[in-house]
């Protein structure tokens, strides 16, 4: 199982950061366009939810984890 995880402030500011982590690691595997779309658009949402609630009013931080496994590949995407 391969395993990656990035820290950043919980700003939307910080989108494009937590949709570059993501999408490097799914480069290598042969997604098709509409999947790699429906990946985009749920982590936009999680995030933005992230960003706009769970601290409010203040900030922290919010933990992305991408977890690829198996011979298809299985990927796990976990916000924390």
């Amino acid at each position: 199982m391969e395993a990656k995880e990035l820290d950043v402030e919980a700003l939307t500011d910080n989108l494009p950061k937590v949709q570059e982590f993501v999408e490097k690691h799914l480069e290598s595997f042969d997604c098709s366009p509409k999947t790699l779309m429906q990946i985009a658009v749920s982590v936009e949402e999680i995030f933005v939810n992230i960003a706009h609630y769970a601290y409010a009013p203040g900030t922290g931080t919010a933990r992305v984890l991408v977890e690829i496994s198996g011979s298809l590949p299985e990927v796990s995407i976990t916000f924390i």
